[in-house]
Formats: C-alpha cells, structure tokens, sequence
C-alpha cells in the first residue's frame, strides 16, 4: 500500500499575518513530514466579525509574508466564496482537488482547538480531515478536554505539537500598530512594509 501525500492547511484571518503563523506552520511541516503547507485567508471570518481590514490587504500580506518559502502556499479559495468561510467547505474543495492520494491536516493554535465542538459540521470534519494543535510546551493538556468532549475518534485525529512559545497575536499586533509602536521582529518585513505603504492598522 503506497503511503499518501500529506498536505497541511493553515486557515485563518491574517489580520495580519505574523511570525507566530509563519513559526507553526514551518515546524509543522517538519513534525508531520508534510509535502506543504496551504496558508488559506478567510474572506468573512464566521467567528471573527468585527476589527477585520479589507480581504485584499489580509491575502496580499499572507502572499508576501509566504512567497520566500518553497514549502508554502496560499489558496484564494475562500476568497471567492460568497459568505462566511466555513472549514468543512475548504477541505472538501482541497480533497476534490487533489483526489484520494493526500491527507490533510489542518494546522491550529491551542484556543482553535479548544473551540472545534462548537464548529459547523464538525463530526464530518473529524472524519475528514487531521488536526494538528499547535501549543506550548507541557500545554497539551489544555486540549484534553476538548478531546473528552468530542469523542474517542477525535483523540486518533487531532495530534498535539509543542513548538516554542511565542507570545504574539494578531489583536496586540493590531495594538501596537494603532498606537504608533514598533513591530519590527514580530512581523516579516515584507508585511510592515505592505502595512505602511498602504497605511492600514493607523493610529487612531
């Protein structure tokens, strides 16, 4: 029986795209032995409504931020959906596309995780598709629950991975943008660049 590909997928908003992102997906491909990573922007977030920038400045940032790396990818794919972007409706597009010969894992932080009881469709996904939660080290237990909640099966589907802590995220990046502070080494150049050069995240 021949082994099969491994893709991962990496969805989120990318508002913006930091190091953090960049940092998961790289040791993903690395621990799970993954042909690439897919980075896929979501164009209207269901969970994330409010303090989202414009669709176009999230997918360019997410382009540059992955264009230096041969084992990264960006898809479109729910960018061309009309209407919240939902996971279940990705992984069923990516695996028509690539047929029966690729696994897909989709690579999460700890709090994704934590929230997948209360995702559309989510014992469909389970059958679809592997996670990888992504938490600090000795973290894994917070994902425990989590996988008490959803079942036995969920606990041969969703791995956990440590990867160093990085204490970043997109609503204190957005912060420091705002009130007119440094973000460089917490952002790839090319993305502090995009973000002056077409002056997003302003001071208010």
């Amino acid at each position: 029986m021949v082994d099969k590909r491994r893709i991962g997928i990496i969805g989120g908003t990318f508002n913006p795209i930091h190091l953090g992102h960049l940092m998961i997906a790289e040791v993903a491909c690395e621990s799970f032995n993954l042909e690439k990573v897919i980075f896929v922007p979501a164009r209207i977030p269901p969970h994330k409504q409010h303090d989202v920038i414009d669709s176009h400045h999230r997918y360019a940032m997410t382009a540059a931020a992955v264009s230096d790396n041969p084992n990264f990818e960006i898809s479109d794919v729910e960018m061309r959906r009309e209407g919240p972007s939902y996971t279940v409706d990705t992984i069923q597009y990516f695996k028509k596309l690539y047929g029966p010969t690729v696994e897909f894992y989709f690579i999460a932080g700890t709090d994704t995780i934590r929230a997948l009881p209360t995702w559309k469709f989510i014992d469909e996904l389970i059958d679809e598709v592997h996670f990888i939660g992504a938490t600090r080290p000795d973290g894994s237990s917070a994902i425990d629950s989590t996988l008490d909640e959803l079942g036995s099966k969920a606990r041969e589907k969703i791995h956990v991975m440590e990867v160093p802590e990085m204490k970043l995220s997109a609503t204190y990046l957005r912060e420091r943008l705002r009130s007119g502070k440094t973000v460089r080494y917490m952002l790839p150049k090319c993305v502090v660049d995009y973000i002056e050069e077409n002056h997003i995240y302003g001071k208010e």
